[in-house]
């Protein structure tokens, strides 16, 4: 059965980060839309040409996502 609550929580499910079509777990989405913010636009546009472009399993952790994404995010 699935959780429907919000917090911290990494296995809770969240309405919105349902209909991201990112590879990221729901929780990495919450993540990112924390993060993104904070990095510049040119960033920000290559994270979302890494991820339209990444084929691998579903990304559940910041250990988990592609190297260059983390060095832009300074992970």
């Amino acid at each position: 059965m699935r959780k429907h609550y919000q917090g911290d929580d990494p296995d809770a499910i969240h309405e919105a980060a349902q209909r991201v079509t990112a590879p990221l777990s729901d929780f990495m989405v919450r993540l990112m839309a924390q993060e993104l913010p904070l990095v510049d636009s040119t960033g920000r546009g290559r994270i979302y040409e890494i991820l339209r472009e990444y084929d691998g399993p579903v990304i559940s952790s910041q250990e988990e996502l592609p190297e260059e994404i983390r060095s832009i995010m300074d992970l």
